[in-house]
């Protein structure tokens, strides 16, 4: 990948960092390639993995080997897949990932889609989206490509992952798509519950006290603003209430897409220890500098 200005200000990699909150709670932080980490780490040692992965054409977080900037879907699906297939091995045989996903448009125009003044990582050349061709599947210009549902049948028929449930985060106040006149706006993302086996830690309790549809959770879009680095956070809602259900108290949890660390502030918030991976190695001190607070 040539050198993009925008992303030239970059710290020296130093880690992997290992640290511990005020009352004693163990976090580490890897940087580099999500699939080739996980294959250092022990087998069975996490109770529990929340990530949300780069989108697929949304995002340039400018770094070589990044997720998300595949010419054809189905080479983003096996990235993707990839790295899931190393998560089954890390997690304990009870254990749940919740794997959050959004959805692409293919344009086909032939012409960049991708610009956005507001946010630097909205900035593209000539996106794969908007080339001919169909993005290697065919698709029809102006079609949704059903990423998420790509991604999740090819780990739950290709791999061993059990799909338990596809649940529908209602994103309550988000900013409305731009331009968007002959359809409607979406407003929601997936997350869809991964089991390694047919018996599993789960815990309803906390939908059942919370009195909400147990499969559709409206959270505000509004996440934790992560101050001084450009990432695309999930709430801290999203993240609890997939703990609270998936994940037993003092569990381990393990976030491979780890961005700006939500996850694992989170998890050590609520006493459980984390794991984060991340490519980017200013993202990776942002991390440890915000964990290094707990």
């Amino acid at each position: 990948m040539s050198a993009n200005p925008l992303f030239e200000n970059r710290v020296e990699s130093v880690g992997p960092w290992h640290g511990e909150t005020r009352v004693g709670v163990k976090w580490s932080v890897y940087e580099g390639d999500a699939l080739a980490v996980l294959k250092t780490l022990p087998e069975k040692g996490h109770n529990c993995c929340i990530t949300s992965p780069p989108y697929y054409w949304l995002r340039n977080y400018g770094v070589d080997n990044q997720i998300g900037q595949e010419e054809t879907v189905t080479e983003y699906v096996k990235a993707i897949s990839d790295v899931m297939s190393q998560v089954y091995r890390v997690l304990k045989d009870d254990g749940l990932l919740f794997l959050n996903l959004g959805d692409t448009y293919y344009s086909g125009k032939g012409q960049s889609q991708g610009l956005d003044r507001k946010s630097s990582k909205r900035r593209f050349g000539l996106r794969a989206v908007d080339k001919s061709g169909g993005v290697g599947v065919g698709m029809q210009r102006k079609s949704i490509i059903g990423i998420p549902w790509r991604v999740a049948i090819e780990m739950s028929s290709n791999q061993k992952w059990v799909l338990r449930s596809a649940i529908i985060w209602h994103r309550q106040y988000c900013l409305p798509e731009p331009k968007r006149l002959d359809r409607p706006r979406r407003n929601y993302e997936h997350v869809f519950m991964f089991a390694k086996t047919r018996k599993y830690y789960f815990n309803r309790q906390p939908l059942l006290r919370r009195n909400v549809d147990e499969d559709v959770w409206t959270i505000p879009a509004r996440p934790k603003q992560a101050n001084g680095v450009d990432t695309a956070p999930y709430p801290d809602e999203l993240v609890q209430r997939c703990m609270e259900i998936g994940c037993p108290e003092g569990g381990s949890v393990l976030d491979p897409f780890a961005g700006s660390g939500t996850t694992l502030r989170v998890a050590l918030e609520s006493g459980r220890p984390a794991t984060g991976v991340e490519l980017n190695p200013n993202f990776c001190h942002y991390i440890v500098k915000e964990l290094n607070k707990t």
